[in-house]
């Protein structure tokens, strides 16, 4: 098992650490979500002695659970820093992992108002749990008036406190 910073000769175990069950199905390998990772190594510099030393992963990279380290390993499946296997898959797939699975493109989507998409965006979807910045913006794709609907459905969603990264980024899709 991987250890606490990465690499390191010494074997401990991971004190009983369970992997979440959206990564349970990924094996040893994990596919960066985020547009870097942070996490750190231990190695040996010339003296002899053990440091700590920082790596970064960049978006799209795989990483192994034995590069990474448990700190790593937690932090990141804990703030969704990875893709969870249901994303994974269409990634393999090639589809856009982002993207929900019922789109605009579907007709579904399109021809709901607003208090329908802001229960959409809430979980009343076929994945069913509550759809995140990116799933929300690429409901939207390049439709200006859908765009607008859902920025409204995401302000009713959210009592009022719509989330940053919605608003700027259905702003940029009706301002085209």
């Amino acid at each position: 098992m991987a250890e606490l910073h990465g690499i390191d000769p010494t074997e401990k175990e991971s004190a009983g650490y369970e992997v979440p069950e959206e990564y349970s199905g990924q094996g040893d390998d994990r596919i960066v979500r985020n547009l870097r990772f942070l996490y750190t190594v231990q190695s040996e510099d010339p003296t002899g002695t053990t440091v700590i030393e920082p790596r970064e992963a960049l978006s799209g990279e795989t990483v192994t659970l034995e590069q990474i380290g448990l700190i790593a390993q937690m932090k990141g499946e804990k703030s969704h820093a990875f893709y969870t296997d249901t994303e994974r898959e269409r990634i393999e797939a090639g589809a856009n992992p982002d993207q929900p699975l019922s789109s605009s493109s579907s007709g579904d989507v399109s021809s709901m108002g607003e208090y329908e998409l802001a229960e959409y965006i809430k979980g009343a979807n076929p994945e069913g749990k509550e759809l995140t910045v990116n799933e929300t913006v690429a409901l939207a794709g390049n439709d200006p008036d859908l765009a607008h609907r859902l920025l409204q459905a995401e302000n009713i969603a959210t009592d009022g406190e719509p989330r940053k990264g919605v608003e700027a980024g259905l702003n940029a899709v009706i301002s085209g």
